[in-house]
């Protein structure tokens, strides 16, 4: 017998198992940091996303655009890593993401602060960020996906814990190929 047709065959459980999973959705992006740049008002936008599919893991990444407000390029990239379970069309996700970021918004200070605050508090917000994502709707019907409320809770990387992120995945769509 052939090695490839031999890897093939042993492979195919696997493949079998393995899924993508392409979503488009409406999320809304929190950034704060508790001081003079404590933005409360939601940024919303919108959230492309590829997962692969293996087992109880979907690894993949995705796109944010939130075009709402001032600031840098209103622009994420992410990868996620998300530990998911079946049960039945439910299939809750959880599980750390990793991106880079433009949405933080620096406002300029008011009231007799000092000038540099407004560099002050953007040495606080880097681009990179560390989040805990959760998706605890995440339903499946036949070859499409429906989550709705997932949240994400996390803080820069530059500074742990100087600023805080908090989203809301309000609704993504997807479609399992």
């Amino acid at each position: 017998m052939r090695p490839w047709l031999l890897l093939s065959a042993a492979l195919l459980p696997g493949v079998a198992a393995a899924g993508h999973d392409v979503s488009l959705g409406v999320t809304a992006v929190t950034l704060t940091n508790g001081g003079v740049y404590n933005v409360t008002t939601p940024r919303f936008g919108l959230d492309a996303a590829y997962a692969y599919e293996l087992d109880n893991w979907r690894f993949g990444g995705g796109l944010r655009w939130a075009p709402s407000g001032q600031g840098n390029l209103p622009v994420e990239v992410y990868a996620r890593a998300l530990l998911t379970t079946r049960l039945g069309r439910w299939r809750p996700a959880v599980g750390p993401e990793l991106g880079v970021s433009g949405l933080p918004i620096i406002i300029p200070p008011q009231g007799g602060f000092p000038d540099d605050l407004s560099r002050k508090q953007a040495m606080q917000l880097g681009p990179a960020y560390v989040a805990m994502h959760a998706a605890p709707l995440r339903f499946v019907f036949q070859h499409f996906t429906v989550s709705a409320l997932e949240v994400q809770w996390g803080t820069t990387l530059n500074q742990p814990g100087a600023t805080l992120r908090l989203q809301v995945g309000l609704v993504h769509l997807g479609v399992l190929l």
